[in-house]
């Protein structure tokens, strides 16, 4: 193991990213309704963070996405321990980091901005909550990591095409 492959700043910005991550989905408010405007639209019972809660977090409010999540903070960990450990890959190592940051991102704004959860009436007040912005640069930060790693690597050497001259 030689810990001597490791970037120092990038260590520590994944390391805050990927735990940022983690709290922001298990215990951070994601949404919130705005009881003015949900008093007026729908009864408490409608209400996608149960009855009488007026915030809930990402692990609550979706049943599938908190584990992708999870699993997309625990890939800077990974990347690590490949390093560490002098695995050779296939790929540049900081790439699977880099999609797991990207894959979270599109997944936490489609589910924030682009369709928010509930339907119909049960949207009506329900607003973004900080919790969801900071699950949001977190997912970004890794991506940015994982990016930056597999800058390191250099340039990809490309093959021709089977049958090319």
């Amino acid at each position: 193991m030689d810990f001597s492959r490791l970037n120092t700043g990038r260590v520590i910005v994944g390391a805050i990213a990927s735990i940022l991550l983690i709290i922001s989905t298990l215990f951070l408010p994601w949404y919130a309704y705005d009881l003015s405007g949900v008093q007026k639209a729908a009864e408490p019972d409608e209400w996608i963070c149960g009855v009488g809660d007026t915030s809930c977090t990402g692990f609550d409010t979706f049943p599938i996405l908190r584990w992708l999540l999870l699993l997309a903070a625990l890939a800077p960990l990974i990347l690590g321990w490949i390093l560490v450990r002098g695995h050779k890959l296939s790929w540049a190592p900081g790439e699977m980091t880099m999609i797991a940051g990207f894959a979270a991102t599109i997944l936490i704004v489609y589910n924030g901005i682009i369709d928010k959860p509930g339907s119909g009436i049960a949207e009506v007040g329900l607003g973004l909550d900080y919790g969801y912005w900071i699950a949001l640069v977190s997912a970004i930060t890794i991506a940015a990591v994982g990016f930056t790693r597999s800058l390191e690597s250099g340039p990809r050497r490309t093959r021709k095409a089977p049958g090319t001259v």
